[in-house]
């Protein structure tokens, strides 16, 4: 049977594995789904429709499936509500909104929130991503695999953030980020992120993205021709691929270089 501690409160119409352990203080209301090992250490809310998978860790004062920030939002309004992988970790203060439509604010395996990070509603978040303390996700924003968000940093609404890109602390992006670069500077793209890559194991791939962050921001080419150029003399890595079919799939853009040059 799962452990829940006496001050706390389990609506009827949850499902909670047999080893689940909740702390004093918590609230776990409407159609929420724990799964095994998860554990609620004190005074978190969790708000169905809620599927959580095993060996999640919610830290104190998380709330967790709450309906959007928006003041045009119908609260009654029914939706997809939250979708929960294994293994992520959720420091003091996370925040995680539901859906507003008909697919369920995600996130995957493997992630760690620090204190008072932010999920807005409608966003995907990838595996084994990292959001420092007090990252902000907007609504509709996509993360895919192995992003890092340094502290304070933030993603305007419907942009996304490619694989193994990283955006530094107390910085903010309105555009794309494509995967496997860094975002450091005041204004836009800095860098590809070799340690990322190496850390990876993809170390076999620095040099061709090293070329094609060049022709990307360095050559001063228009982004389509670039792109293209990209495609055509790089085109035999794979992650060079991956890069150009992320820029051709951006609808609002992506960020540009820093400017430096």
């Amino acid at each position: 049977m799962p452990k829940i501690h006496p001050s706390s409160h389990v609506d009827h119409r949850a499902e909670l594995a047999s080893d689940v352990q909740v702390g004093p203080g918590c609230v776990v209301e409407g159609r929420v789904k724990l799964g095994d090992g998860c554990r609620l250490m004190g005074n978190i809310y969790l708000r169905g429709p809620l599927e959580v998978g095993q060996e999640n860790t919610f830290y104190p004062f998380c709330c967790i499936g709450f309906e959007p920030q928006d003041l045009g939002f119908d609260i009654e309004k029914a939706g997809a509500g939250t979708s929960i992988g294994d293994r992520n970790t959720f420091r003091e203060s996370v925040t995680v909104h539901r859906a507003t439509g008909s697919q369920p604010t995600t996130i995957g395996t493997g992630n760690f929130f620090m204190a008072n990070s932010h999920v807005a509603h409608d966003s995907l978040v990838g595996n084994d991503c990292v959001l420092a303390n007090g990252a902000l996700l907007a609504g509709h924003v996509t993360l895919e695999d192995n992003v890092i968000l340094g502290g304070n940093a933030g993603v305007h609404q419907f942009c996304r953030m490619g694989r193994l890109s990283m955006l530094a602390g107390i910085r903010a992006i309105n555009k794309d980020l494509p995967p496997f670069f860094m975002c450091y500077q005041l204004e836009g793209v800095a860098s590809l992120n070799v340690v990322g890559l190496r850390r990876a194991g993809l170390r076999q791939h620095v040099q061709p993205l090293t070329e094609a962050y060049t022709i990307l921001y360095r050559r001063k080419l228009p982004k389509s021709t670039a792109i293209d150029m990209i495609e055509k003399t790089l085109g035999d890595d794979p992650l060079c691929l991956e890069l150009v079919k992320f820029c051709r799939a951006s609808a609002r853009g992506f960020e540009e270089c820093d400017r430096l040059d």
